[in-house]
């Protein structure tokens, strides 16, 4: 009997018992937080010595703890650490394919420099010392005349402020993130209530979980970390998992209770429901009252206006279940927690919806506490000095005035703004990002880097010939994240660690990591600069794990080198709960003293919000608060109070109270005119973003894409399974196969982002006997590779729509038509108009805040205040 590849794929599952005997499955025995790791020190057959290294993950942003296993010198296995406190001993799909990362062929090995016109695909291998030399002497001629024509934009960076150390010490203000398309509204909804920009909820022990759109069990920020505690929490305690969402994504089908939500409501029903708590008398009022600047009274009466009946005329949850889910969540309390990521905070409304959920924490009091709502836990370290100062003047294209309020960048405008001549570039660098690919109105960004006027040069630190290093003048090498330093802490779990990131296998080819250029770049720049990069990156790992609290007499990063993370915690060890309630000192007159140590300096009293805060002169800011006769370190805000009401949003023209507006362009989807549908976009457990896709046991198990539809609205369209479809937005069209599933909203499409490639290499784009001139070959990818379809990527007709106050781009607002796609359509088309495009990067900006009022639907710049 032939068996190929495919067949092997599909009787797998039915193969998998005979298996169940076998050496190394024998070995995997459940782990134990601080016990034996699951694999033997020999490579079972081989009698090879098998060596075990303990490092960080880098496949996504969430910094597992691993075990690389090396034989003579090769990457063989990853596994989870298992003294790690977040990790536990599991990793995810993509943790494993690790391996994939460092030896795929898609990767790159040598400098390359552009010898044709941009995005003409040709290159010639270069040396390190042209490279570098070259890009040394633009950014030293550029610095001389203006630093903050320099830009460095960055996608994952992990490099605990390394890149920005360079970028201060050439003096430039000029850096971009990718957080404004992954998460910041989220963060700016939560960091001016209670200062982190993140929960870590206490799913182990709670008992109640209102999930609001996000994919806890595939996809979830810290996915691999929380859903093994929310299992525990379900199986050990019985605790009842409520999602809202658009799609029956993992999560919502394994939870007690899916409801299909509209887009962008998600703040609506949690108003309504803390209506409901405060009514039926379940608030934790003296909680309110000590803990928050307002008064219950004040949030009750506040709160009246958003009823069941509201709410469900906004969303399409029906009243009588948000009754019923609000009185459930309440009488749980305080072993209850909501959970959010994306679904409800990259919508136009998005720091507005992360508040309303936030809120219905505060109101039921389980802040912080065991089975609650709680702070992140986190250990810190510090740089080695010297420091390079900070740039003497800010960048608009890091810093746009009309988002004031948008503390993490507002970078997927940058393209438009580079266009429009808002500021200047001569160097653009970009590293572990992939604009062209990873924005919304991605199109822009191709003609942004093709243009050689706008952009005189430009160079990608990369690991592969993506569609956004395509269209640069130099690439340098990446090395993978198995072969760098890097210093980890993450709020991954209730017990706080630190770990780092350590080379486990030597580069390959030419292969540099990022750290390491930039310390020979800055050397080449010049002295000034050069000053603040002498140590090596081992040698600048080495004194950030020194300057860890307890670590340095452990042995510093010898320690880490041997258990991968610090502390190493016992099955004993339990986390500390209601830390804002650490209780000040006082001095020999009765006056509460600082907390800080050093400076223990007496305290002045002082009324706002209602309640009394404790200032510190030598500090020149509040350290603390005073609740009855005792003083509290509190949250790390104003006040030292969650701030409920938001002073400096109605600064702005915003609302400062938590509080719902609809999406003007939803309107009529919702009320059932026209036949227009919201697309969403959403990810699965397989992929992060572009880099995965390179990967290839990931890329077998998920490489297209397909459009999610409703049955009904399918029918109304006369389209069925498989048929292929066109989506138009208002700036272009795509054409796509379609999936018909109960598992969507009516009134919404849904495609992954993972998909459809149009560089990089033979596994992302499905070609197995595509050359690799400047990589290494991989005979399984040239023999095996069986899939064609690569999907199709929706980014392109995509607008921009960004959140006036988050800046966050509002991937799950986008409006489009949805029809059979015509006969001259092909699959994998993509049309955009570029100049509906820039129409719509303006109407964005509409919304935007004018310094003291912005509009939106003509209500934003109207604030209240309690």
């Amino acid at each position: 009997m032939k068996l190929n590849r495919r067949d092997f794929l599909k009787i797998g599952a039915a193969s998998g018992a005979a298996l169940s005997m076998t050496p190394s499955l024998l070995c995997a025995m459940e782990l134990e937080e601080g016990g034996k790791d699951v694999s033997v020190g020999t490579n079972w057959g081989k009698g090879k010595n098998r060596q075990a290294i303990p490092t960080t993950c880098l496949q996504c942003n969430i910094e597992d703890g691993l075990l690389a296993y090396v034989e003579d010198g090769r990457l063989v296995k990853i596994e989870g650490n298992p003294k790690h406190p977040g990790t536990r001993g599991k990793i995810c799909a993509k943790g494993q394919a690790g391996i994939n990362t460092v030896y795929s062929p898609d990767r790159i090995l040598y400098p390359l420099k552009r010898v044709g016109a941009r995005g003409e695909g040709k290159w010639k291998r270069i040396t390190w010392d042209e490279a570098l030399d070259e890009i040394a002497g633009k950014i030293k001629e550029t610095i001389a005349r203006d630093p903050n024509e320099v830009m460095f934009h960055y996608g994952r960076d992990r490099t605990s402020g390394y890149t920005k150390r360079f970028m201060q010490a050439i003096g430039s203000a000029t850096m971009g993130s990718h957080t404004s398309i992954c998460e910041s509204s989220k963060k700016i909804g939560m960091e001016p209530t209670w200062g982190p920009d993140i929960e870590t909820p206490d799913f182990e022990n709670t008992k109640y979980i209102l999930n609001f759109g996000s994919n806890i069990y595939e996809a979830a920020y810290f996915h691999n970390t929380y859903i093994q505690r929310l299992i525990d929490g379900r199986v050990k305690n019985g605790a009842k998992l409520v999602t809202f969402d658009v799609r029956l994504s993992n999560t919502a089908g394994k939870s007690d209770e899916w409801l299909p939500i509209f887009p962008g409501t998600d703040g609506v029903v949690a108003l309504a429901m803390a209506n409901i708590i405060m009514q039926k008398g379940l608030a934790n009022t003296t909680f309110i009252n000590k803990w928050t600047n307002v008064t219950a009274d004040q949030l009750k009466e506040y709160l009246a206006k958003y009823t069941p009946e509201m709410a469900e005329k906004e969303s399409g949850v029906p009243a009588k279940d948000i009754r019923r889910i609000a009185i459930e969540f309440a009488k749980a309390t305080p072993m209850c927690t909501t959970y959010t990521y994306r679904g409800p905070a990259m919508h136009l409304n998005g720091s507005y919806n992360e508040k309303c959920t936030m809120l219905l924490n505060i109101i039921v009091g389980n802040i912080d506490k065991k089975g609650g709502y709680c702070l992140p836990r986190g250990m810190g370290w510090s740089n080695p000095a010297p420091k390079p100062p900070k740039p003497a003047k800010q960048s608009i294209l890091s810093n746009p005035p009309e988002y004031p309020l948008a503390g993490h960048h507002v970078s997927h405008h940058i393209a438009h703004g580079i266009l429009e001549g808002r500021q200047k570039l001569s160097v653009y660098i970009w590293y572990m990002h992939n604009p062209c690919y990873a924005n919304p109105d991605a199109g822009t960004w191709d003609t942004l880097l093709k243009d050689t006027e706008k952009m005189p040069f430009t160079v990608a630190i990369d690991g592969f010939i993506s569609e956004s290093s395509d269209l640069a003048d130099i690439i340098l090498p990446d090395s993978s994240y198995m072969q760098r330093h890097d210093s980890e802490s993450m709020p991954s779990a209730l017990l706080p660690w630190v770990g780092a990131r350590v080379p486990v296998v030597k580069n390959i080819g030419e292969q540099r990591e990022v750290k390491d250029m930039l310390r020979d770049l800055a050397q080449r720049i010049g002295p000034e600069v050069g000053k603040y990069f002498e140590l090596t990156p081992e040698q600048f790992l080495e004194h950030q794990m020194n300057s860890v609290p307890g670590l340095k007499e452990k042995g510093g990063l010898s320690f880490i080198r041997e258990h991968g993370v610090f502390p190493v915690y016992g099955p004993e060890a339990k986390p500390e709960f209601e830390t804002y309630k650490k209780e000040l000192m006082k001095d020999s007159e009765g006056n509460f003293i600082c907390p800080d140590t050093k400076c223990a300096t007496s305290l002045t009293e002082h009324e706002e919000y209602n309640g009394i805060s404790l200032n510190c002169p030598m500090h020149k800011k509040v350290v603390g608060t005073k609740i009855g006769d005792k003083a509290y370190t509190g949250f790390n805000t104003p006040s030292k109070r969650l701030h409920v009401h938001v002073e400096a949003w109605e600064e702005y023209g915003f609302k400062p109270m938590p509080y719902y507006f609809p999406i003007p362009e939803h309107e009529e989807i919702k009320a059932g005119k026209g036949n227009k549908l919201v697309m969403t976009t959403y990810k699965i457990n397989t992929h992060v973003q572009s880099r995965t896709s390179a990967c290839k046991w990931l890329s077998e198990i998920h490489h297209n894409n397909p459009m999610l539809i409703n049955p009904r609205t399918a029918a109304e369209r006369a389209i069925k399974e498989g048929d292929l479809v066109r989506v138009t937005s208002k700036i272009g069209y795509l054409v796509t196969k379609a999936h018909v599933t109960e598992g969507i909203h009516p009134k919404v499409v849904a495609i992954s982002t993972h998909s459809g490639h149009w560089k990089y290499g033979p596994v992302s784009r499905a070609k197995k006997d595509m050359p690799t001139p400047y990589g290494q070959a991989d005979a399984d990818v040239s023999k095996n590779l069986w899939w064609d379809d690569i999907g199709v990527h929706p980014n392109r007709i995509i607008p921009i729509s960004t959140d006036p106050i988050g800046g966050s781009q509002a991937w799950m607002d986008t409006v489009v038509s949805v029809e059979k796609a015509k006969a001259t359509d092909k699959y994998g088309d993509i049309k955009v108009n570029l100049e509906a495009a820039k129409k719509a990067y303006h109407d964005t900006l509409g919304y935007a805040t004018k310094k003291q009022g912005g509009s939106i639907a003509g209500d934003i710049n109207q604030a209240i205040r309690l």
